[in-house]
């Protein structure tokens, strides 16, 4: 059916993401057997999102460090991003006037901030302090239909910028300094090269970029040096080590590691950058650890992992015990 002339709701996301909630307990008991070397114990040192005020989040869903450390946490449903410093205290909040239903970010080197304007079709950019600098439309796809853009990367290596466009299931790579796309990657389909419904997108040191396609239960990965070719894919549909039921965030630690969410069973898994299952994230009395409705992740440059959990209205941050 088409959505010609119907504007994005931001409830048809909150509706995705209900899909994935870890309510199947005849699911959920039989997931995973693991030796313990295959545990990655996380000691929980911080959360974000208060019972009131300035500090309360509403189904936030995407999280994001600057290099002074302040922390912005994309609260979508009420417009808005909120910054934290790194102790904790609500510093301030901005993008009212600018956003309507935002789901996904991105900082530059530059310290710019890259968000999706999802239910307008664009990306809007501001500075560090909030201050919005500019907007930048993006295409329709070749169907007439608009861009939904539900999540952004950066290559500051070569100035680029990836729009992942979920309700087209395709992938827009735009020349920041030529502000124009010059690539878009993907179509509807399950084979290689295509999407259903891609969610989250990370980018390595090398350009490469990882995408998260929810429906095909994998992430595909994009090999810009490659002309562009789709590589090898991370984790394929199931319940088992290894494997995705309903994959949501990715994020990319120092090292290259990829760490993945699984909203479903609300677990985070990690990989090698080739793919190689390496991990799942656990307590320290060797339990893995559950999540609710893990969304996006966020790896820091002190290598401390950023969990969105949108339906519990908080951001999470964590240590690695080894």
């Amino acid at each position: 059916m088409s959505r010609k002339g119907i504007p994005f709701n931001h409830l048809r996301a909150l509706l995705f993401m209900l899909l994935c909630l870890p309510i199947t307990l005849a699911v959920t008991s039989r997931v995973f057997a693991f030796t313990t070397e295959e545990l990655l114990p996380v000691k929980q040192i911080a959360t974000f999102g208060g019972k009131e005020g300035k500090a309360r989040l509403r189904q936030p869903s995407a999280v994001t460090v600057s290099k002074d450390g302040k922390i912005f946490i994309l609260d979508g449903t009420v417009n808005r991003v909120a910054v934290f410093s790194s102790e904790g205290a609500f510093l301030y909040d901005f993008g009212i006037a600018h956003l309507d239903m935002p789901l996904g970010m991105a900082m530059a080197e530059n310290g710019h901030l890259y968000v999706t304007d999802t239910r307008k079709g664009r990306i809007q950019v501001f500075s560090a302090n909030g201050k919005h600098l500019r907007q930048i439309k993006l295409p329709k796809a070749r169907t007439g239909e608009p861009t939904e853009p539900v999540d952004v990367a950066i290559d500051d290596r070569k100035n680029l910028l990836y729009v992942v466009d979920n309700g087209n299931h395709r992938l827009l790579v735009i020349d920041l300094k030529k502000n124009k796309v010059i690539k878009t990657l993907g179509k509807m389909g399950m084979d290689d090269g295509e999407f259903r419904w891609p969610f989250s997108i990370a980018i390595n040191k090398q350009g490469v970029a990882y995408v998260v396609d929810v429906v095909n239960t994998t992430v595909r990965t994009v090999h810009p040096d490659e002309n562009w070719a789709f590589g090898f894919d991370i984790g394929s549909w199931g319940i088992q080590k290894g494997e995705l039921y309903r994959p949501k965030g990715i994020a990319i630690d120092t090292e290259g590691n990829v760490f993945v969410s699984d909203s479903y069973l609300g677990v985070i898994q990690k990989f090698s950058s080739k793919g190689r299952f390496l991990a799942v994230l656990s307590d320290n009395n060797g339990k893995i650890r559950r999540f609710t409705t893990p969304a996006r992740l966020y790896v820091d440059h002190k290598n401390r992992l950023y969990v969105v959990e949108m339906f519990a209205n908080r951001v999470t941050v964590f240590e690695f015990g080894r």
